[in-house]
C-alpha cells in the first residue's frame, strides 16, 4: 500500500510539473518577451511542446483531473507547433514571376565562398546576407559573384555589423527611415513582367544573448525597429510586393516575431506548411534546434522553403521560392 501511495505521488508531482512547465511555455509565447526567463521558454517552446507528450499519454488512463488538464495543455501546445509548421498552403495568385530567394548568414565573413557561389548560382535570383564583412566582399568578389549576381546592394562592416543583397536583377536602392538595433537595407528589384517592382531587404537584428550591448531589452528596441521598417516598406512598395530576407534572431514563438507578421506580411515556412525548420547553429554534432532565419513575404506567395548547409558559417541558409503576381490584384 505504501508503495502505490508513492508511486501515486509521483505521477502527481510528475503531471504537476509537467502542467506548470506547458502552461508557463504557452504564457510566454502569448506575451511580448520582456526578460531572459520569457526568451528561454519561448524558444524552447517547440521542446516543451513535444517532450511531455509521453508523460500526459501515460497518465491519461488514470483520468483524474490533473491528468485530463495535463494531457489538454499539451494538445493545445502542439497544436500550435503543428499549424504553424504543417498546416500553411500557398494562396493562389494566377500569373507570376517566380524569384528564388537565398537568405543567409556568413558568420562573420566565414562562409566560404567558392562552394556558396556554386550554391547561389543555381538556385537563387536574389540573395540577402546578414554578417557581411570588408574581408568577405571581397573573397566573394574573388570567386566571382558578380559575374552571376551582377546587382548589389552592400554595406559591409566588421564583425556582425556588415549586411548585404545581391541579385540577378537590375537594382534601384530604396532610402528608408532607418532604425536603432537592426539592420535593414532595401532596393527595388526590376523584374521583367512584373509591373509594380517588388522591394527586397536585408535584415539582421541584434542577437539578445550575443554580448553585453546585445540583450533583451536590447533586442525587444530592434524588433520594434523591424516593425517600424517592415511598414515603412508596406508604404514604399505600395502594391507591389516585398521579399525581406535574413537573420531575426527570433523564433516564431516569440510574440514580437508575430508581431511583425501585420499589413499583409507574412512568414515563409507557415505559408508553405514545410515542417520544422531549425537553422541555428549548424556548427555543431547535433543538428540546428531553433529557428531563427526567416524570409518574410508581402504580396506574393512561397511555394517552397528549404534549409541548406552554409560552409564556414553556423547558420543554415534558407531557400526560397517565391510567386510574385505579375500584375497585383484588382489593378
Amino acid at each position: 500500500m505504501p508503495r502505490l501511495s508513492g508511486r501515486r505521488a509521483f505521477a502527481s508531482v510528475l503531471l504537476g510539473g509537467t502542467a506548470m512547465l506547458v502552461a508557463a511555455t504557452l504564457i510566454a509565447r502569448a506575451q511580448p518577451v520582456s526578460s531572459m526567463l520569457r526568451l528561454v521558454l519561448a524558444v524552447g517552446a517547440p521542446y516543451v511542446a513535444v517532450a511531455p507528450c509521453g508523460v500526459a499519454l501515460v497518465l491519461w488512463r488514470r483520468r483524474s483531473l490533473l491528468a485530463v488538464a495535463t494531457a489538454v495543455l499539451v494538445m493545445i501546445a502542439v497544436a500550435i507547433q503543428v499549424s504553424w509548421y504543417y498546416l500553411g498552403r500557398p494562396p493562389e495568385i494566377g500569373p507570376h514571376a517566380e524569384i528564388r530567394v537565398l537568405a543567409a548568414n556568413i558568420r562573420l565573413g566565414q562562409a566560404d565562398a567558392d562552394s556558396f557561389l556554386a550554391m547561389a548560382q543555381n538556385n537563387a535570383d536574389v540573395i540577402t546576407v546578414a554578417e557581411l564583412t570588408p574581408e568577405a566582399v571581397e573573397r566573394f568578389w574573388g570567386a566571382g559573384i558578380d559575374t552571376v549576381f551582377r546587382h548589389s546592394h552592400l554595406i559591409p562592416a566588421p564583425d556582425a555589423g556588415g549586411i548585404g543583397i545581391w541579385s540577378r536583377y537590375p537594382l534601384r536602392v530604396l532610402t528608408a527611415p532607418r532604425h536603432r538595433g537592426v539592420l535593414m537595407p532595401a532596393a527595388r528589384l526590376r523584374v521583367p513582367g512584373v509591373r509594380f517592382d517588388p522591394v527586397l531587404a536585408s535584415v539582421h537584428v541584434f542577437s539578445p544573448v550575443a554580448d553585453r550591448q546585445n540583450n533583451v531589452d536590447g533586442w525587444r528596441n530592434a524588433m520594434a525597429g523591424a516593425k517600424a521598417q517592415l511598414d515603412d516598406f508596406a508604404v514604399a512598395a505600395g502594391p507591389g510586393a516585398v521579399i525581406v530576407g535574413g537573420d531575426y534572431n527570433s523564433t516564431p514563438d516569440a510574440r514580437q516575431f508575430r508581431d511583425l507578421l501585420t499589413e499583409g506580411y507574412r512568414d515563409a515556412v507557415a505559408e508553405t506548411g514545410s515542417g520544422f525548420a531549425p537553422t541555428f547553429p549548424s556548427d555543431t554534432w547535433y543538428p540546428p534546434v531553433i529557428t531563427i532565419d526567416h524570409v518574410v513575404i508581402r504580396g506574393a506567395a512561397a511555394t517552397s522553403v528549404r534549409t541548406v548547409d552554409v560552409k564556414g558559417s553556423d547558420h543554415r541558409a534558407l531557400r526560397v521560392t517565391l510567386q510574385v503576381p505579375l500584375e497585383p490584384e484588382g489593378q
